[in-house]
């Protein structure tokens, strides 16, 4: 109800601003024969065409509740025994949603920001790796990820993106952050170090990891 009347005092008062303008406007420019009515007629209008189309599908009484009951919906769909596929961003909507429903979960922020990076919108998938750090600022997987978004943001390895990857690399078994530091030793001109790197990598991959031949690969030619 508040917000139904909130709505129509906005609507109100743009609508006596729209008209204020249309004739001030018309007075600075002489005024004229011709009667500034029909002008404020036509803007008065346009903005109750605005107004009942927007009361028409906008629901403004209810201005949280279709996009509650589609999340809802999908949560309980996919917590059935035959869960449906959900696209990419159906999936970032749930778990903003948690995210927000528990903000000190480190797991809906994670996996958000993953979600946005595989969107390729690693700018926001940083603000996500960021408040997974301040939740764990242990999490191998949440440095690695704030690596990759700045590495992906600056075209390259930065010094920044380096020392996330250091720390995932410390911090975790991953060969992803030790990937990354192999490429960043090879952009830099530091064999030696490019050579022990991709041989770490390699260590941390399983037998049938497709990225171990490369590894042992680029670990061959890194050698001076």
């Amino acid at each position: 109800m508040w917000t139904s009347l909130a709505v129509f005092v906005v609507a109100a008062v743009l609508c006596a601003a729209m008209g204020f303008w249309v004739l001030r406007a018309y007075r600075r420019a002489g005024g004229g024969a011709q009667s500034p009515r029909p002008a404020l007629m036509v803007s008065g209008a346009v903005a109750l065409l605005a107004l009942g189309t927007y009361l028409a599908i906008g629901r403004p009484e209810l201005p949280d509740a279709p996009y509650q009951q589609r999340i809802d919906a999908l949560i309980a769909a996919l917590r059935s025994s035959h869960p449906p596929p959900i696209t990419p961003e159906q999936q970032l909507a749930i778990w903003m949603h948690l995210a927000r429903e528990h903000p000190r979960a480190l797991t809906p922020h994670l996996e958000a920001a993953n979600t946005l990076f595989s969107l390729g919108r690693a700018r926001e998938a940083s603000l996500e790796f960021a408040e997974a750090l301040r939740i764990d600022p242990t999490s191998s997987d949440a440095m690695l990820g704030m690596g990759r978004s700045i590495a992906v943001l600056n075209n390259g390895v930065t010094p920044e993106a380096l020392t996330f990857f250091v720390q995932a690399g410390e911090h975790g078994n991953d060969p992803a952050p030790w990937i990354y530091q192999a490429m960043a030793a090879m952009q830099d001109g530091r064999t030696v170090d490019a050579q022990r790197l991709w041989g770490e990598a390699a260590r941390r991959m399983s037998a049938d990891d497709p990225r171990r031949a490369m590894a042992e690969q680029m670990s061959r030619e890194a050698r001076p």
